[in-house]
Protein backbone atom coordinates (compact mmCIF):
# COMPACT_ATOMS: atom_id res chain seq x y z
CA UNK A 1 0.00 0.00 0.00
CA UNK A 2 1.30 3.33 -1.08
CA UNK A 3 1.01 6.30 1.35
CA UNK A 4 2.27 9.56 1.89
CA UNK A 5 5.53 9.77 3.61
CA UNK A 6 5.95 12.32 6.32
CA UNK A 7 8.74 14.37 7.50
CA UNK A 8 9.36 12.63 10.51
CA UNK A 9 10.03 9.61 7.94
CA UNK A 10 12.66 11.32 6.45
CA UNK A 11 15.61 9.63 7.38
CA UNK A 12 14.39 6.44 5.85
CA UNK A 13 14.26 8.17 2.57
CA UNK A 14 17.54 10.04 2.34
CA UNK A 15 18.90 6.66 3.22
CA UNK A 16 17.53 5.29 0.10
CA UNK A 17 18.47 8.46 -1.67
CA UNK A 18 22.26 8.71 -0.84
CA UNK A 19 22.80 5.55 -2.65
CA UNK A 20 20.68 5.28 -5.12
CA UNK A 21 21.64 8.93 -6.71
CA UNK A 22 24.79 10.61 -7.32
CA UNK A 23 25.03 13.81 -5.35
CA UNK A 24 24.99 15.79 -8.41
CA UNK A 25 21.32 14.87 -8.48
CA UNK A 26 20.24 15.07 -5.01
CA UNK A 27 20.18 17.62 -2.57
CA UNK A 28 22.01 17.99 0.97
CA UNK A 29 20.14 16.60 3.30
CA UNK A 30 19.24 19.59 5.05
CA UNK A 31 17.63 20.95 1.57
CA UNK A 32 16.38 17.58 0.85
CA UNK A 33 14.32 17.43 4.07
CA UNK A 34 13.54 21.73 4.52
CA UNK A 35 11.29 20.42 1.30
CA UNK A 36 8.44 19.58 3.03
CA UNK A 37 7.78 22.48 4.45
CA UNK A 38 6.70 23.21 0.84
CA UNK A 39 3.30 21.99 0.66
CA UNK A 40 3.76 21.01 -3.49
CA UNK A 41 6.45 18.74 -2.54
CA UNK A 42 4.72 15.05 -1.58
CA UNK A 43 6.99 11.95 -0.64
CA UNK A 44 4.58 8.48 -1.83
CA UNK A 45 6.36 5.60 -0.20
CA UNK A 46 5.48 1.83 0.35
CA UNK A 47 6.73 -0.10 3.67
CA UNK A 48 7.35 -3.65 4.22
CA UNK A 49 6.00 -5.80 7.16
CA UNK A 50 8.98 -5.68 8.73
CA UNK A 51 8.54 -1.60 9.05
CA UNK A 52 11.24 -1.17 6.37
CA UNK A 53 11.21 1.97 3.50
CA UNK A 54 10.23 -0.56 0.44
CA UNK A 55 9.96 2.18 -2.15
CA UNK A 56 9.87 5.54 -2.60
CA UNK A 57 8.69 8.57 -5.42
CA UNK A 58 9.37 12.23 -4.85
CA UNK A 59 7.24 14.59 -6.98
CA UNK A 60 5.92 18.00 -6.72
CA UNK A 61 2.12 18.86 -7.43
CA UNK A 62 2.57 22.39 -9.57
CA UNK A 63 -0.17 23.86 -11.24
CA UNK A 64 -1.33 22.53 -13.93
CA UNK A 65 1.32 19.51 -14.05
CA UNK A 66 3.01 16.60 -11.61
CA UNK A 67 6.29 17.03 -11.70
CA UNK A 68 7.67 13.04 -10.68
CA UNK A 69 11.78 13.95 -9.32
CA UNK A 70 12.96 11.08 -7.49
CA UNK A 71 12.41 7.43 -7.31
CA UNK A 72 13.79 4.48 -5.87
CA UNK A 73 13.61 1.15 -4.31
CA UNK A 74 15.54 -0.49 -1.41
CA UNK A 75 18.44 -1.64 -3.10
CA UNK A 76 17.93 -5.64 -1.65
CA UNK A 77 14.02 -5.50 -3.18
CA UNK A 78 15.22 -3.88 -6.97
CA UNK A 79 14.78 -6.08 -9.97
CA UNK A 80 11.72 -7.95 -8.22
CA UNK A 81 8.99 -5.78 -10.05
CA UNK A 82 8.47 -3.25 -6.96
CA UNK A 83 9.11 -0.70 -8.39
CA UNK A 84 6.69 -0.60 -11.91
CA UNK A 85 4.15 -1.85 -9.78
CA UNK A 86 4.91 0.74 -7.37
CA UNK A 87 4.92 3.27 -10.30
CA UNK A 88 1.84 1.85 -11.86
CA UNK A 89 -0.46 2.25 -8.60
CA UNK A 90 1.29 5.78 -8.58
CA UNK A 91 0.52 7.06 -11.51
CA UNK A 92 -3.35 6.13 -10.84
CA UNK A 93 -3.88 9.46 -8.35
CA UNK A 94 -1.81 12.26 -9.78
CA UNK A 95 -3.33 14.75 -11.81
CA UNK A 96 -2.08 14.53 -15.34
CA UNK A 97 0.48 15.55 -17.28
CA UNK A 98 2.79 13.56 -15.20
CA UNK A 99 6.47 14.12 -16.60
CA UNK A 100 9.85 13.13 -14.98
CA UNK A 101 13.27 14.04 -16.38
CA UNK A 102 15.95 11.66 -17.60
CA UNK A 103 19.33 11.21 -18.41
CA UNK A 104 20.15 11.11 -22.07
CA UNK A 105 20.33 7.93 -23.88
CA UNK A 106 24.00 7.59 -23.95
CA UNK A 107 24.77 5.15 -21.38
CA UNK A 108 23.04 1.46 -21.02
CA UNK A 109 21.54 2.30 -17.35
CA UNK A 110 20.12 5.14 -19.23
CA UNK A 111 18.44 3.97 -21.68
CA UNK A 112 17.25 1.00 -19.42
CA UNK A 113 15.87 3.55 -17.26
CA UNK A 114 14.10 5.44 -20.43
CA UNK A 115 13.02 1.77 -21.27
CA UNK A 116 11.25 0.82 -18.21
CA UNK A 117 8.96 4.02 -17.93
CA UNK A 118 8.21 3.40 -21.60
CA UNK A 119 7.04 0.07 -20.76
CA UNK A 120 4.77 2.23 -18.06
CA UNK A 121 3.22 4.64 -20.62
CA UNK A 122 5.35 7.26 -20.52
CA UNK A 123 6.96 9.01 -23.80
CA UNK A 124 10.39 10.86 -24.59
CA UNK A 125 9.87 14.34 -25.59
CA UNK A 126 12.68 15.48 -28.05
CA UNK A 127 13.13 18.80 -26.52
CA UNK A 128 16.63 19.97 -25.21
CA UNK A 129 16.66 20.28 -21.24
CA UNK A 130 18.66 21.58 -18.88
CA UNK A 131 18.71 20.74 -15.23
CA UNK A 132 19.54 23.24 -13.17
CA UNK A 133 21.56 22.61 -10.35
CA UNK A 134 20.49 21.18 -7.11
CA UNK A 135 22.63 22.97 -4.81
CA UNK A 136 26.40 24.77 -4.12
CA UNK A 137 29.28 22.38 -5.97
CA UNK A 138 26.77 21.17 -8.29
CA UNK A 139 26.92 21.67 -11.67
CA UNK A 140 23.27 21.96 -15.26
CA UNK A 141 22.85 18.18 -16.34
CA UNK A 142 21.36 17.70 -20.19
CA UNK A 143 18.24 15.76 -20.03
CA UNK A 144 14.64 15.00 -21.67
CA UNK A 145 11.55 15.20 -20.17
CA UNK A 146 9.37 12.04 -19.97
CA UNK A 147 5.50 12.96 -20.14
CA UNK A 148 3.20 9.76 -19.05
CA UNK A 149 0.49 8.69 -21.75
CA UNK A 150 0.98 11.67 -24.38
CA UNK A 151 3.84 13.46 -25.49
CA UNK A 152 4.02 17.46 -25.10
CA UNK A 153 3.42 19.82 -27.34
CA UNK A 154 6.09 22.37 -27.49
CA UNK A 155 4.31 25.08 -26.21
CA UNK A 156 3.18 22.50 -23.59
CA UNK A 157 7.02 21.49 -22.83
CA UNK A 158 8.04 25.28 -22.05
CA UNK A 159 5.29 26.01 -19.56
CA UNK A 160 6.04 22.87 -17.74
CA UNK A 161 9.71 23.74 -18.30
CA UNK A 162 8.66 27.12 -16.78
CA UNK A 163 6.85 25.99 -14.12
CA UNK A 164 9.67 23.36 -12.55
CA UNK A 165 12.64 25.28 -12.88
CA UNK A 166 10.55 28.16 -10.95
CA UNK A 167 9.19 25.58 -7.78
CA UNK A 168 11.95 22.99 -8.07
CA UNK A 169 14.98 25.03 -9.13
CA UNK A 170 14.13 28.33 -8.03
CA UNK A 171 15.47 28.65 -11.71
CA UNK A 172 15.32 31.17 -14.32
CA UNK A 173 14.61 29.77 -17.22
CA UNK A 174 16.19 32.56 -19.13
CA UNK A 175 19.79 31.32 -17.56
CA UNK A 176 19.34 27.69 -19.19
CA UNK A 177 18.36 28.15 -22.60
Amino acid sequence: MIQLMTKEQFKDLFEIMDYSFPRNERRDMDEQLALFDDGRYKVACQYGDDGKLRAFMAYWELDGVTYLEHFAVARTLRGAGLGGAFLDELLKGLKPPVCLEVELPETDIAARRIAFYRRHGFILNDYDYIQPPLGKGRVPQPLKVMSYGAPLSHGQFEDIRGKIYAAVYKADIEDYR
